[in-house]
């Protein structure tokens, strides 16, 4: 194995072949999000596939990057090139893939299928509860919630208004909000970190809130008059 390896990094240095494949995977990639790139090319052996990324900085290759497929995380923004090298019984093949990492909230060319949701605001329920408000209402979109605390637990909800426990000690550092249309079938995510000092000093405090109640309600609401000129209309 480790001399197919050493094949692939001696014929690299010598140059690079390429032929026709495919990479599969999201060209435009969001703060933290980890994506999955695959190849369609069929290698000699199951680790006979070696990926690189151009801009390491902004974008990570996590785990084993010699396999069919490899985990990318985007960690700045920017460009990068994801490239596999490919050991075949016809010989070396290397595949090329372009992406960005971008705010989809902030891109105006950020394909989100029309989705209307590109914000959402965090409101205080009580001193244990935090709930988050998209800013758009609509019963055709399908929503997943990802926080993740300082302790480094993820939990999940699919609830248009999400609540979540939270404490001083294990305060929520990240929220993700996935939101996906039926028609067209698409998706588009929404993240944010947060500071500690947050949730003690900025989030919005009202009385507790229940899931049937949204309808009535205006994300502008729990939006402080300061920042209202920020929402989209």
């Amino acid at each position: 194995m480790k001399n197919l390896l050493s094949l692939i990094v001696g014929l690299l240095t010598i140059g690079n072949f390429y032929a026709q494949c495919n990479i599969t995977g999201n060209k435009i990639i969001a703060p933290n999000e980890i994506t999955t790139f695959s190849v369609d090319a069929k290698a000699q052996c199951e680790e006979c596939y070696l990926w690189k990324s151009s801009n390491e900085q902004a974008f990570k290759i996590e785990g084993n990057n010699k396999l069919n497929k490899v985990s990318v995380t985007g960690k700045d923004f920017g460009k990068s090139t994801i490239s596999v090298s490919i050991l075949t019984d016809q010989g070396l093949l290397q595949c090329e893939k372009n992406i960005e990492l971008t705010d989809l909230k902030q891109s105006p060319t950020g394909n989100n299928c029309g989705i209307k949701i590109d914000d959402f605001k965090e409101v205080k329920v009580s001193e244990s509860i935090i709930s988050f408000f998209p800013n758009f209402n609509s019963g055709d979109y399908l929503y997943k919630w990802t926080v993740t605390y300082a302790n480094g637990e993820n939990q999940e909800s699919a609830e248009k208004i999400p609540q979540f426990f939270y404490s001083d000690i294990n305060y929520i550092t990240m929220i993700k909000l996935k939101v996906s249309s039926k028609s067209p079938i698409c998706s588009m995510t929404i993240s944010k970190k947060y500071e500690q000092n947050y949730w003690g000093k900025t989030a919005t405090q009202i009385d507790k809130i229940e899931q049937k109640t949204y309808s009535p309600m205006s994300y502008s609401d729990y939006v402080k008059p300061e920042d209202k000129s920020k929402i989209t209309k």
